[in-house]
Parts: structure tokens; sequence; C-alpha cells
């Protein structure tokens, strides 16, 4: 009886770790999910010295719908990495929210200088919900050069 006592008491305290860990991850990624770095966080705190757009070759092209951009650049024979922000700001309910796209290009590794178009708004299985934009584009990059070194590139883009 004792034995069964235990078995029962181990288990209870198993599952209640499990659910333990798994409330704590959740908190976690759940926190790190709403909360959106502001461009000056990622990109202009850090002081990094600046580019100009045509340094890299930078060429934005805004699709024809007026709901998606994507971006290449023509001089990446010296570039390792890319991590960029699009910003922009919505209307929703008659007010002016920030929002922002984020992602990475690994140059060095992949070859890839351009981004797929990148969508204003949000899409899943097929569907997009696309945002009533209210202000001009604002891309931010922060380039790694193959000697490691890093620089910033702004780019603003009217639709």
């Amino acid at each position: 009886m004792e034995q069964l006592q235990n078995k029962k008491l181990l288990a209870t305290a198993a599952a209640f770790l499990i659910l333990a860990v798994l409330g704590v991850a959740f908190f976690f990624i759940r926190r790190d999910s709403t909360k959106l770095p502001a461009s000056d966080e990622i990109i202009a705190t850090s002081d990094l010295p600046k580019l100009d757009p045509s340094d890299i070759g930078m060429v934005v092209t805004i699709r024809k719908d007026g709901k998606a951009l994507m971006f290449e650049l023509t001089k990446a024979d010296d570039i390792e990495r890319v991590e960029y922000t699009i910003e922009y700001e919505k209307e929703i309910d008659g007010e002016r929210v920030p929002e922002g796209i984020f992602g990475e290009m690994n140059i060095g590794q992949d070859g890839i200088t351009k981004t797929d178009y990148r969508e204003f708004g949000t899409c899943s299985a097929g569907r997009c919900r696309y945002d009533n934009v209210v202000s001009d584009i604002k891309i931010f990059l922060k380039v790694t050069k193959k000697d490691g070194k890093e620089y910033q590139v702004e780019k603003i883009v009217k639709l």
C-alpha cells in the first residue's frame, strides 16, 4: 500500500513539475512575442557608422497593389549578414498604431541578396488581412561585412 501511495505521490509531483515548466516556458515565449523592439533599440542606439543605401546597391520594389515590398542589395559581395526592420504606421479604429516587420539575410552563407515580398499585414493559410498603412515606410538595416565591421542603413519609402 505504501509503495502505491509513493508512486501516486511521485506521479503527482512529476505532473506538477511538468506543468510548472510549461507555465514558465509559456510566460517567456508570450512575453518575447508581444514585445516588439523598436528600430532604435535594434540599430540606431548602437552608434554604428552609417552607409547610404546606394553604397550597398539597395533597390526597393513596392508590389503593384501597394500591400507589400521587397528589397535587394546589388552590391553585396563584401556583406556577410543583414538584419532588417521595416516600420510603418497603420490605422485601427481611427488611431495611428506603429507596426514592424523584422528579418535577417545571411548573405555570406546562402548567397541570397533579396527578400521575398514582405506583406503589410498578416497572412495565414493563404488568406491575408492587410493593414491600412498611413505613413511612409522606413527600412533600417544592420549590415555586417565579411571583415566583421557593422554599419547601419536607413531608407524611407513613400507608398
